[in-house]
């Protein structure tokens, strides 16, 4: 096995919440807020980890996906590997020329026209000049501006930024290249070209590091996945068992209450005991394949282990990761639930085929403690 190309070893950071410190003078002034006791109270609490011991490594030319809620730490673990933050434990190595699509227009002068930035971005990610210039072409015809190179970039939307900003790096030739969802803003073409150039830059010996929350064109590109979770790598292996992962991850930051966070007074693992899921006919008989036009009622069993407020359910079905066929949220519908602690039995008669919300309810409720 080859050594490593990136190497993210037991990797945590921290951030102090409510501090924003973008000048030397709001700097000083924190600094003189805390000595004479105007902190504002923050204390231990309004620390934030958003990475703790996350480690990785990825060989050369071998792409990885990193996947997880929002706010689970991907975005976090990227600009780390690009150095644009540094780590308060663990060590990061990452060998060779590195690219970073990271924030939209990230590098550019809005001042600057297209053709101008193409050359700043280009010297900030280690091109020659003359590089530059060998392949200004190229670079401007995958982003397709060529209408629009000599205008100021100010002037662009958020879908040219993007296309620039990754025409340059795709164009880099590097050893290594981190991407983040900044290509979610793109066209559907524009993304197949991205993920195409990608699947090149890899079959070249690029290691690529791709953070998105499309499932499927992170399984067509990415055999391997890690699975980020409030800071925590809760899964590393094949991408389609990360999948699994990644849903568990959201299920779980989707019941978590927003103040028990800020409070730190909640284990959202524990919260939710999911007992069952199964799907029925209109008998009651279990069913494990059924036609479009079959009538089907969703069973699901779960115990709550401590009450949560506004309690939604949903259920859905997906012909693929990013396809829905069904969707039942009991939020979206206007069903009130009982977040009472204990046992609980949710059941619906969603309609056949592809209907959407349309669906007529059975029985809903608690079922014991």
């Amino acid at each position: 096995m080859s050594d490593p190309v990136v190497r993210f070893s037991h990797v945590s950071k921290r951030f102090r919440l409510g501090e924003n410190h973008d000048s030397l003078g709001d700097l000083l002034g924190g600094f003189l807020r805390r000595l004479f006791g105007q902190g504002g109270g923050r204390g231990r609490d309004s620390v934030f980890w958003a990475l703790r011991d996350v480690d990785f490594e990825v060989t050369k030319g071998k792409p990885l996906g990193i996947i997880g809620p929002n706010g689970a730490g991907k975005s976090t673990a990227l600009k780390l590997l690009a150095g644009i933050l540094r780590p308060d434990k663990g060590h990061i190595e990452v060998r060779g020329r590195l690219a970073a699509l990271i924030e939209v227009g990230a590098g550019f002068h809005g001042d600057l026209t297209g053709r101008e930035n193409i050359f700043l971005n280009g010297a900030i990610l280690g091109m020659s000049r003359a590089e530059i210039r060998s392949k200004l072409d190229a670079i401007v015809a995958f982003a397709g501006l060529e209408r629009f190179l000599d205008m100021p970039v100010k002037r662009y939307s958020s879908g040219m930024y993007a296309r620039l900003g990754f025409s340059i790096a795709a164009h880099v030739d590097p050893d290594v290249l981190l991407v983040d969802e900044v290509l979610s803003v793109g066209d559907a073409v524009f993304r197949l070209r991205c993920a195409r150039r990608m699947r090149e830059l890899v079959e070249g010996g690029t290691t690529l590091i791709f953070v998105t929350h499309n499932l499927d064109q992170m399984q067509a590109i990415c055999p391997r996945a890690i699975v980020l979770s409030e800071g925590r790598c809760v899964f590393d292996g094949a991408s389609r068992e990360a999948v699994g992962h990644y849903f568990s991850a959201m299920s779980r930051a989707y019941v978590t209450n927003p103040a028990d966070v800020a409070s730190g007074t909640t284990d959202v693992q524990n919260a939710v005991d999911l007992g069952s899921l199964r799907l029925l006919d209109e008998k009651g008989n279990e069913v494990v394949w059924a036609r479009a036009s079959d009538a089907l009622r969703a069973e699901l069993r779960f115990t709550l282990r401590r009450e949560i407020s506004r309690l939604v359910v949903e259920l859905n079905m997906r012909a693929s990761t990013s396809e829905n066929l069904l969707s039942i949220n009991s939020g979206r519908d206007g069903v009130r639930l009982s977040g009472a602690v204990g046992r609980h039995l949710h059941e619906r008669y969603p309609c056949a085929g592809r209907c959407g919300d349309r669906m007529r309810e059975l029985r809903l409720g608690r079922i014991g403690k």
